[in-house]
């Protein structure tokens, strides 16, 4: 269920109320957002310390006014060494960032050992996935972000058509570019992460 609900953050990211902070929060919205946006970081998803770790990366490629499109970075497996990167495009709208969710929009690699894979062996997996998000599309999905004053974390709150979807909320924690990061794999009961 984590890599549909993974990739789901990625391909359907949006919120149409501003997000609520606890004390010791700040909004992000607006400027400070396409700031943090325009900033030379990775948006690394579930943060762990121990093996310094992400459960995702996000890089925003670009922001042109109020368009922002961003690349997302999953490890759906280590044997075989699977990835997708995912890249979208989402409008800034008051203080979230919205898409909607349409699975022939998004321009998704498979990656097999780093390189992109066959055609013949990429189609196949892109068939399940868009069966399995099938229930998405169409849908508002809308994110809204505030940032942790002690941590500098960003924490996401996600909804669907205006309704709350906390199994899409995420913490970021923003990290310099060069920075040596391994990507757990989606499914990582058994399995080491591995470096991107």
């Amino acid at each position: 269920m984590r890599a549909l609900q993974a990739l789901a953050v990625v391909a359907a990211v949006a919120l149409t109320a501003a997000l609520p902070a606890r004390a010791g929060e700040i909004p992000l919205a607006g400027d400070s957002l396409i700031a943090a946006l325009r900033g030379d970081q990775v948006w690394c998803s579930g943060w762990r310390d121990r093996d310094r770790s992400c459960e995702d990366v996000a890089y925003v490629d670009s922001v042109d006014g109020a368009e922002i499109r961003q690349i997302t970075r999953y490890r759906v497996s280590l044997d075989p060494d699977l990835q997708m990167a995912v890249r979208q495009t989402m409008t800034m709208q008051g203080g979230a960032l919205c898409a909607t969710f349409k699975f022939a929009d998004l321009d998704i690699v498979v990656l097999v050992d780093g390189e992109p894979a066959p055609a013949e062996q990429a189609l196949p997996i892109l068939v399940v996935l868009s069966q399995s998000l099938a229930d998405l599309e169409g849908k508002r999905a809308c994110e809204t972000f505030v940032r942790d004053e002690a941590t500098g974390e960003i924490r996401s709150t996600a909804t669907l058509d205006g309704e709350p979807a906390p199994e899409f909320d995420s913490v970021y924690r923003l990290i310099p570019p060069d920075t040596r990061i391994k990507l757990r794999p989606m499914f990582e009961d058994t399995e080491e992460p591995s470096p991107v």
